[in-house]
């Protein structure tokens, strides 16, 4: 039945973000990808590979929904390899959690955290990726900080309303 709950949350997440997100941004600079969510708030209880592969198909549905030959994939990717580390230094316990990433579960300051260091981590590589030119490393920057931004108050807003 998890399994089952899990795909379901993947479905929407995506859903809402072709559907609704990917036609909200400011200009090129500001894009809210909000199906990061479903990587970050993953449960702990699945193995590493696998949270990872999982990573790898997020990332190719995205990829492909853009036409972005594997950007997507790579941040995808280097999210779900850090998560773990990153989890297993903000919560002391990690074997307790049950469920789901959430505020309930590691708490506030954890969570937002750790949220911000994987979005940020994400969009940096998205943008690093797409405009591959150390030219513009400032645009780089800027976009990975206004993305980050508007992403995190997606999330974060998310996350305060369920509670």
């Amino acid at each position: 039945m998890t399994f089952i709950r899990e795909i379901g949350r993947l479905l929407l997440v995506l859903a809402f973000q072709v559907l609704l997100f990917d036609h909200l941004h400011i200009g090129s600079w500001g894009v809210v990808m909000v199906y990061i969510l479903f990587l970050i708030n993953l449960t702990v209880r699945i193995p590493r590979w696998a949270e990872m592969l999982v990573g790898l198909l997020v990332g190719l549905v995205m990829d492909v929904w853009h036409s972005s030959l594997g950007i997507h994939i790579a941040a995808c990717v280097a999210l779900s390899y850090v998560r773990p580390l990153l989890l297993n230094k903000a919560v002391q316990d990690v074997e307790r959690i049950k469920d789901n990433i959430s505020i309930q579960t590691i708490g506030r300051i954890e969570y937002t955290k750790s949220a911000v260091i994987l979005t940020v981590l994400h969009h940096f590589i998205v943008f690093a990726l797409e405009t591959w030119n150390i030219q513009f490393w400032w645009i780089v920057l800027l976009q990975t900080l206004i993305s980050s931004v508007m992403t995190l108050c997606v999330i974060l807003g998310y996350e305060y309303l369920k509670r």
